[in-house]
């Protein structure tokens, strides 16, 4: 009985290193991605405000003729 008391318990906390081995490597991969998330942020800036203006410049574009057809009206 003590035997195989003996045996899960080794099974056991071989399992826990392991598993706390994996965990570890897991934070340090993800950490060192990590490393690179500001240009990330940074190219995600550069995105919306270019949106932003191609907004702005289709609504310059845009709005003079709205604002025709809407003199239009009677």
């Amino acid at each position: 009985m003590r035997h195989r008391l003996l045996q899960a318990s080794v099974l056991l906390v071989s399992g826990l290193a392991d598993q706390a081995t994996r965990i570890r490597e897991t934070l340090r991969a993800r950490s060192a991605e990590g490393k690179d998330r500001g240009a990330n942020v940074v190219e995600t800036i550069i995105i919306v405000a270019g949106f932003a203006v191609l907004a702005a410049g289709i609504y310059a574009a845009v709005s003079g003729r709205v604002h025709a057809w809407i003199a239009k009206i009677p």
